[in-house]
């Protein structure tokens, strides 16, 4: 069995196979050429084969389609597991190359557990891929219009604010119809409007986050718990402490950083009108924590509460907690 690894990146992605304990490694375009590639070598080996990538968003969708299509294993792994993995085996290196072969590793191990069946990638609807890509230019067209309103309040220039306020409209625009495709999409895909409306039962979550939710979060089915989906955006405590010196924590901030945006407009509103989110807020503030500090708190436990309805299938009770 030969197991492959593959670190993906925009333009490229990394190959690592791992056969009879040694590795073998290739890199190739992020493309259509690419992936014939590397189906033409892969089967230059005459053996079976399970690939393995980490869950990377839009940029490894592609080739993991293609893997499936072509009547291959492959396995998306949450990326939280594969680094883990490295640190247990007090891997040192950190390139593409390394990672890549981290990966097969990975795979293999999988393998090795007879885990493999339940970790295989299965591809999301047509709706769902439209709503991750969808949701993507909606953040990208917010941040160009929050740096053209910037421009706008600094220009002296009549023709240069006639230039900004065209522009601004024409964004304000297209936000609104890709507002109303999303809707649309949702409304016609009964598991995606499934999983809006028990995410805005969520008080402070409306339609816009549960959209981006579910667009950063991905596949549900790669969380075991909780915990991994907070240390998945990057809002999970990280605490240092060396000999005698004293601790410090703070936010980790390694994972997913628009599921942390996105959490964060929402976790201001539950902190003011969800009882659970109020309560909590108040009381680290009387605990002396910073408002910052509060806050955080608030969009880490929103985000439970996302996972938790997600997996429940049920809507959020106020009163459970309680």
């Amino acid at each position: 069995m030969l197991h492959v690894g593959i670190d993906v990146s925009k333009l490229s992605f990394d190959v690592a196979i791992l056969n009879n304990g040694s590795h073998q490694n290739m890199q190739f375009t992020n493309n259509s050429e690419g992936f014939k590639a590397l189906s033409k070598w892969v089967k230059s080996f005459t053996k079976e084969s399970l690939f393995c990538m980490e869950a990377t968003g839009i940029y490894g969708l592609a080739l993991a389609k293609y893997l499936v299509q072509k009547g291959k294993k492959i396995i998306v792994a949450n990326p939280i597991k594969t680094n883990a993995f490295a640190k247990m085996e007090m891997s040192r290196n950190k390139t593409d190359k390394a990672d890549a072969q981290s990966i097969a590793r990975y795979c293999k191990h999988l393998d090795d557990k007879g885990e493999i069946t339940k970790n295989l990638f299965k591809p999301k609807s047509e709706a769902f891929e439209k709503l991750q890509f969808l949701i993507t230019r909606l953040e990208q067209l917010d941040k160009i219009a929050t740096q053209e309103n910037n421009r706008l309040g600094v220009s002296l220039d009549k023709e240069a604010v006639r230039s900004i306020k065209s522009i601004i409209s024409h964004i304000d625009k297209q936000i609104i119809k890709i507002k109303k495709v999303i809707k649309e999409i949702v409304k016609q895909d009964d598991t995606l409007k499934q999983q809006v409306d028990l995410l805005i039962s969520i008080p402070g979550i409306g339609e816009k986050t549960a959209w981006s939710i579910l667009a950063y979060l991905g596949d549900i089915s790669l969380f075991s718990n909780a915990k991994q989906v907070t240390s998945y955006a990057g809002i999970n405590p990280k605490i240092e402490q060396s000999g005698t010196s004293i601790n410090k924590s703070s936010l980790s901030k390694v994972g997913n950083k628009r599921l942390r945006k996105a959490l964060y407009m929402p976790a201001l509103t539950a902190a003011k009108h969800n009882l659970l989110m109020k309560d909590l807020y108040e009381r680290l503030q009387q605990k002396g924590k910073p408002n910052k500090v509060a806050l955080c708190a608030v969009m880490r436990k929103l985000l439970v509460l996302a996972y938790g309805v997600l997996k429940s299938g049920k809507a959020f009770d106020p009163c459970y907690q309680r």
